[in-house]
């Protein structure tokens, strides 16, 4: 999650960028080649169903996208139905309404990769009530409780069984990009590891072959500006004892990687840090901004130096990396720039909430970047799990 502050971002557009755009033009010549037959996929590739605006059109386009371009789909939940989890009761119905339309974005055959999450959407403390809509007030009864309270602790396993009964996941992440909670209250570290733990290990004795994990950040495990990096590298790999999967949540630009050498650095951080346990990698959520952009965050302006030839050149080391190493999957967040909705609910949102904007394949208005022939180049690979 970003953060305030957090952004250092600024423009490393030199002379070394025309040499970068007149070699990804080389490059998307030969994308655009198709994969040679013989060629097996390692790993699933998808998106979450997320709606570039409030529209019937934007929500058939979404569909009909996602049944062409993937065979793994993300659902994305951050809030929790608190009340109703502990008590065993009835989910709100606008709640099961927005579930409904999140399965039915499911196309045939499609794998599916659950995501839930205890903390909340500023990875801070617990998570916000979900009832009739997201990000809610916690209900008074859960108020200034601790992750391992024994109520907390029931109602959040409850959740996550329900949950996984509801969808059949073939993946399930019961934490998203908690390593920003040992950052953002470390107090809660503590508690939180026990939460985890008791949920993963009452669910993998129901799911026994079901991948159970968490996700992190891996854009603020190297952001510089965050100082406990290493502390909080060895916390969440304490945390690896109960996960079944290496999940990571990846955008490059919120840590001020824009070169090719810098996404570089990072995967290869990645697996430095992470080889040794023996687990499956998988992209939880990833994008890279493909226009620069400025906002206001407070009073501190946030640049974010994107290009269709950066965002282009991310995929293709991100994917090449997932076929080498045999990644489970392979999430993209936005499969469209979401400029329409962003329109529509800028006046009642985070500033922040601009920042994934421009990070879709396909622009605003309808058109395909040079990342989505990077996407088409493996998805037309045959999937060879």
């Amino acid at each position: 999650m970003l953060q305030t502050g957090d952004l250092k971002m600024h423009s490393t557009r030199n002379m070394s960028a025309h040499l970068v755009f007149a070699l990804s033009l080389i490059v998307l010549g030969w994308l655009a080649v198709p994969a040679r037959a013989a060629e097996k996929r390692a790993f699933r590739m998808g998106f979450t169903p997320f709606v570039y605006d409030q529209t019937p059109e934007a929500v058939a386009d979404m569909q009909k996208f996602l049944a062409e371009n993937a065979d793994i789909v993300a659902v994305h939940l951050e809030s929790v139905p608190w009340t109703e989890a502990l008590a065993d009761k009835p989910f709100d119905p606008k709640m099961m309404e927005d579930w409904e339309g999140r399965k039915k974005a499911i196309g045939p055959g499609e794998k599916v990769y659950l995501a839930v999450s205890p903390i909340n959407m500023m990875r801070a403390g617990m998570a916000e009530y979900r009832g009739a809509a997201e990000r809610m007030p916690i209900p008074p009864e859960f108020q200034g409780k601790a992750f391992d309270d024994p109520i907390i602790k029931k109602a959040y396993l409850n959740y996550c069984r329900r949950a996984a009964e509801y969808f059949k996941p073939d993946y399930l992440s019961i934490g998203i990009e908690v390593n920003e909670l040992f950052h953002n209250g470390r107090a809660q570290w503590a508690g939180y590891v026990e939460l985890h733990k008791f949920v993963y290990q009452a669910l993998k004795k129901e799911h026994p072959k079901l991948p159970i994990f968490t996700s992190f950040t891996l854009h603020n495990m190297i952001n510089p500006g965050w100082q406990d990096r290493a502390e909080m590298l060895v916390a969440y790999k304490g945390l690896m004892k109960y996960g079944d999967l290496v999940a990571v949540s990846f955008y490059p630009f919120m840590a001020g990687v824009a070169t090719p050498a810098q996404v570089d650095n990072a995967l290869a951080w990645l697996t430095a840090n992470f080889d040794a346990l023996h687990k499956p990698y998988a992209v939880a959520e990833t994008g890279d901004a493909a226009e620069k952009l400025t906002f206001k965050m407070g009073a501190q302006d946030i640049t974010i130096p994107g290009s269709p030839e950066v965002q282009a050149t991310y995929y293709e080391k991100l994917l090449a990396l997932a076929q080498a190493r045999k990644f489970q999957f392979v999430i993209t967040f936005l499969y469209r720039d979401y400029d329409a909705l962003w329109e529509k609910i800028k006046d009642s949102s985070p500033a922040f909430f601009i920042a994934w904007r421009d990070c879709g394949l396909v622009d605003e208005k309808g058109n395909k970047r040079p990342a989505y022939l990077v996407w088409r180049k493996f998805f037309d690979m045959p999937v060879g799990r």
